[in-house]
């Protein structure tokens, strides 16, 4: 048996990378948005259930962390991935701004301020379980932004502080996870600032279930049939019954059944990860959200707008010359945006 399986059965939450002490589009089908703009409910929020779920490629790196800045030269608009989103600080472009910002120069400070344009989010995947507002995208699996108050109450689930002796939940499970229902709000209706409506969206109401839902087929039909959805059941009372054991003996004789169903659910969790790698085609989280290095073209193009905004030069339309490559390396660029949507791009528009 793959001996991933083994892992993703005693995968402890607490141990993604996104938790260690290490730090870590607009019309992009592969995201998946929950804005209030799109609600179709009365109530004017966006309401959906989804299912936030571990990485089938890289069990740690469930939750990406990506640092990406928004640069012009005269080639046009470009986003850079930089290195900051696995927490190495000696990503050059972070250094460039380091040297106007602290520079003692006001007018220097200022500069750089306004040039250099970062957006940090985390990214996880989930499969939508329902969405009245996209009923389309049942079952389908994609990526998206976590937003800090869902991250908050995941974090504090899958990775309890000590002092709280609560058990760790398995959030991201393919078969016991459970399912957070979105109640997505939008800002307030400010006359004199329209831009609250869409700038204050809360995440706020959104709430983890207490019922486990195993993950469906992208086409929203079950993955797996009864008598395996009762030996999710059977394993998923097991695990409960483990952890809420009062004594030693009920521990004991808990952690006995549990050791009499585990090898009966091994295959379920084969068969989801087959799945997840196969016929879903989930995209690798990693490679789409996270830092890479990038090509030495693109680094001497980066290198060059460093230099110009360090002259105090708009690189828009002007450039001082060309750096050497290996002076911007340790950033990933995605490709270039049309130059005539830069004005009107929020920060939820721009890509991996």
């Amino acid at each position: 048996m793959n001996s991933f399986i083994d892992d993703v059965m005693g995968f402890d939450g607490s141990n993604l990378d996104v938790f260690q002490e290490k730090p870590q589009t607009k019309g992009n089908v592969n995201i998946y948005k929950t804005n209030p703009v799109d609600s179709k409910s009365e109530d004017g929020h966006y309401h959906c259930r989804l299912r936030i779920i571990y990485n089938p490629f890289n069990l740690k790196r469930s939750i990406v962390h990506q640092a990406m800045y928004v640069m012009r030269d005269a080639q046009g608009l470009f986003f850079v991935k930089s290195a900051l989103g696995d927490g190495d600080r000696n990503c050059p472009i972070f250094n460039g701004w380091k040297a106007l910002h602290f520079s003692g120069d006001e007018k220097k400070k200022t500069w750089g301020d306004s040039m250099y344009e970062k957006n940090e989010t985390d990214w996880c995947l989930v499969q939508i379980l329902e969405d009245d507002n996209k009923p389309e995208l049942v079952g389908a699996i994609r990526a998206m932004k976590l937003p800090s108050a869902i991250y908050s109450k995941l974090k504090a689930k899958m990775n309890p502080s000590a002092d709280s002796k609560k058990t760790p939940v398995p959030i991201m499970d393919y078969l016991i996870g459970l399912p957070v229902d979105m109640d997505v709000t939008p800002g307030p209706d400010d006359p004199k600032n329209p831009q609250r409506k869409q700038r204050e969206i809360s995440y706020d109401l959104c709430e983890f279930d207490t019922e486990y839902a195993p993950i469906m087929k992208i086409d929203g039909t079950p993955l797996f049939t009864d008598e395996e959805l009762e030996t999710i059941d059977a394993y998923n009372e097991a695990k409960n019954k483990v952890n809420k054991a009062k004594t030693d003996k009920a521990k004991a004789d808990a952690q006995k059944e549990l050791t009499a169903i585990v090898e009966k659910v091994k295959p379920l969790y084969q068969k989801a990860l087959d799945y997840l790698k196969g016929d879903a085609h989930v995209l690798d989280l990693e490679a789409e959200c996270g830092y890479t290095p990038w090509s030495p073209e693109l680094s001497a193009r980066v290198a060059n707008w460093i230099n110009t905004v360090a002259a105090m030069k708009n690189p828009a339309t002007t450039t001082v010359g060309e750096a050497a490559p290996e002076a911007a390396a340790g950033v990933d660029m995605q490709e270039d945006a049309p130059v005539n949507e830069v004005d009107s791009m929020a920060a939820d528009d721009l890509p991996f």
